[in-house]
């Protein structure tokens, strides 16, 4: 039975290792919630790698063979409520965007880890309590496992309750899967209490992550994370594939958005406010567009649309409608700051503009040249 569960174990983490190189070879990997999920990886491979060996040396008979499976053992259930811990964090900093606010919530359930710590070093002194290793190194659960369950799978219920009671600050294609996470381990453990042979709970959870990087993070790859607009790789990524197709037939014209005065926003008011300035604008620009058009952040408070057509109507209504929005949400008296932009736009022209890249330089120095001008007015 343990050849089994070894084996599962190994293409768990074999499916992890790839999701986590395929995450660290990503420009964007720095962004916190991106480190956060890095961790659930890494801690997940982590006691999957422990696991293999607790099963692998149970009952062996030899000095080193006992002195590993007592470390693995204990490091194993160390992790248990550590993994989703992590978990109830992801999912604070997803919904809130506040580290503060994930540290906090960090520091109130520390106690509750540091008791679950002291009961497994109990547990080492032959008391027995959560788990029990005998003189011939032959494993079994003490009579308090019931601790570590609970705890495991209290944080599980805390960050799924926080994703049902602050569901409308999530995307609504984002709470299923999330609130998916919790399923896999779930009846993983049900099947697992009831069979103590088996370990099938770790590797569940891989198929939970999973679930969260396909639907979550694998977007993240193409969006900005703070406003949910496309982010600088895609627009990049975007701006060559245009470069490589460009020709005279090529339709296509672009705007270039900078807000006025974005420091003070930060400097008066501090940067989270100054965040949801920029998840504003994001909201904004994206209702003034149509539903095709491509809306990303290029960094700080500069953003890019490209429209696929040289229709200067359309062109001309959009930036009007982008006018007409910012009054509205000024008028609006909802936020402590008022809202203003520069822009820079024009039609692409085959025979002015050399590439893409010098297209959408141009229509920089064009915004630059309006904030001037606003600026001197």
């Amino acid at each position: 039975m343990y050849n089994l569960d070894v084996e599962t174990n190994i293409i768990s983490m074999m499916m992890l290792l790839t999701l986590y190189i395929s995450l660290r070879n990503q420009t964007n990997r720095h962004e916190f919630i991106n480190r956060l999920f890095l961790y659930l990886l890494l801690f997940n491979m982590a006691i999957l790698f422990f696991d293999s060996f607790q099963i692998v040396f149970d009952g062996n008979s030899t000095l080193l063979g006992g002195l590993i499976s007592k470390v693995t053992t204990f490091i194993y259930y160390f992790l248990n409520p550590v993994i989703p811990l992590l978990w109830v964090l992801y999912i604070d900093f997803h919904i809130f965007k506040s580290k503060k606010r994930m540290m906090r919530a960090f520091y109130v359930s520390l106690p509750i880890l540091i008791a679950h710590l002291s009961f497994l070093i109990l547990s080492t002194t032959g008391s027995g309590y959560i788990y029990y290793i005998d003189s011939a190194n032959n494993y079994s659960r003490g009579p308090m496992l019931l601790i570590t369950v609970g705890i495991t799978y209290g944080f599980v219920l805390a960050a799924t309750f926080m994703v049902i009671i602050f569901r409308k600050k999530i995307r609504k294609d984002e709470v299923l899967p999330l609130l998916l996470f919790a399923l896999p381990p779930a009846v993983a453990a049900l099947i697992q209490l009831a069979n103590q042979g088996l370990t099938i709970i770790w590797p569940s959870v891989t198929i939970s992550l999973l679930i969260v990087y396909i639907y979550i993070q694998s977007k993240l790859t193409t969006t900005d994370y703070l406003t949910g607009l496309y982010n600088r790789r895609e627009y990049d990524n975007r701006v060559i594939t245009l470069n490589q197709h460009r020709n005279r037939s090529l339709k296509l014209s672009g705007i270039v958005v900078d807000i006025d005065n974005f420091k003070s926003i930060n400097d008066n008011y501090g940067h989270n406010v100054g965040d949801q300035a920029l998840v504003n604008m994001g909201n904004i620009l994206k209702a003034s567009v149509r539903k095709d058009d491509f809306v990303a952040r290029l960094g700080g408070d500069e953003f890019s649309i490209m429209l696929m057509n040289q229709d200067e109507k359309i062109l001309k209504d959009i930036v009007e409608r982008i006018g007409i929005n910012i009054q509205t949400f000024n008028a609006s008296g909802e936020f402590p700051y008022q809202m203003n932009v520069s822009l820079g736009y024009d039609l692409y022209r085959f025979d002015q503009f050399e590439s893409i890249e010098k297209f959408f330089i141009y229509l920089d120095h064009k915004m630059y040249q309006a904030k001037h001008f606003n600026k001197d007015k």
